[in-house]
């Protein structure tokens, strides 16, 4: 088990993947594959391979694939049919409700949502998007699929990138981001309110810009959770990671990320400070993590950054 600013990381033993569809549903999520967790969220990749399921849903599960997958499945029913899954759609399995299948699949991405913090004070915060969105109505998701589209596989694929990155640059941030996002698209289109849902502003106003801007560069050397960040101006989380980006061009954790990298320069100007300490100090958790962060970035590692500042100096 590894802990990465509050993002927990577990991979489990290879094992046969059945839930024998001829006994009682399971209630707990099956320790397979490799999970990333974060206080409120379960992110699981499975390799390919075929699965058997027989779940009586513990979370909201949402799941998207990254090759087609086929077989027999059933949503909250008791009656197989064929089943079929692209790359860019979204298995909806909310929770309560059962989902049973004999499947071959390629590799997928399954979130679980944990219900309650939907509903208090987690990274999807229903009761604000409720509030602006839905006219007080509220939010069921229905068992079944979304179809892929070109903005459902631009969601899977962001998410499939954050998990084959070894540093899952971003962190806990970044993946509730972006699974609010893809949560958000999911009510949009499987819903009870698909229909009827408001359209969601574009932008912040600067008011609410400059508080959120504010308090990021106040509070960057931290681990900071999305919800923090959204209520310091009672927006909801789909509202904030949609408009924040419209706004500036950087989502979130991408400003984070900036704010991070830029005090970062600047401490590399004391030669005397470790870099391990720059890293921790500005909230990039450890040296690999800013390094892998310089190197997108910058093109170059914080030693050589620092190599570079140092030759500058001499060079007056």
């Amino acid at each position: 088990m590894i802990l990465k600013e509050q993002l927990m990381e577990r991979v489990f033993p290879v094992t046969d993947r059945r839930l024998p569809l001829d006994r009682a549903p399971v209630t707990q999520l099956p320790e397979w594959g490799h999970w990333l967790e974060t206080p409120d969220l379960i992110a699981a990749v499975l390799p390919p391979g075929q699965l058997e399921v027989n779940l009586s849903a513990p979370f909201e599960f949402i799941s998207t694939r990254f090759q087609p997958g086929y077989g027999m499945a059933a949503f909250d029913s008791d009656k197989l049919v064929p089943y079929h899954s692209e790359p860019g759609g979204f298995d909806v399995v909310p929770q309560g409700s059962t989902y049973r299948s004999k499947e071959t699949t390629g590799f997928c991405i399954i979130l679980a949502y944990e219900q309650a913090n939907l509903f208090q004070k987690g990274f999807a915060k229903l009761p604000e998007i409720i509030a602006e969105y839905t006219d007080a109505t509220p939010i069921e998701l229905i068992p079944g699929q979304v179809p892929a589209s070109t903005k459902g596989t631009h969601l899977a694929q962001a998410l499939q990138a954050f998990f084959t990155d070894p540093e899952h640059v971003g962190g806990t941030l970044y993946l509730e981001s972006l699974a609010t996002l893809i949560m958000g698209y999911v009510i949009r289109h499987h819903s009870n309110l698909s229909k009827r849902l408001k359209q969601v502003p574009d932008c912040l106003t600067p008011k609410q810009l400059k508080t959120i801007v504010e308090y990021i560069k106040s509070h960057f050397h931290c681990e900071l959770r999305l919800y923090q960040i959204t209520e310091q101006v009672k927006l909801s989380p789909y509202y904030l990671a949609h408009a924040f980006k419209t706004t500036t061009g950087l989502s979130p954790h991408q400003y984070v990320l900036h704010c991070r990298l830029e005090q970062a320069q600047r401490l590399l100007r004391n030669m005397q400070m470790p870099i391990a300490a720059i890293a921790y100090d500005v909230g990039f958790g450890s040296q690999s993590h800013m390094t892998t962060v310089f190197q997108k970035m910058l093109q170059m590692t914080p030693s050589l950054y620092r190599k570079e500042l140092n030759r500058d100096v001499h060079a007056l």
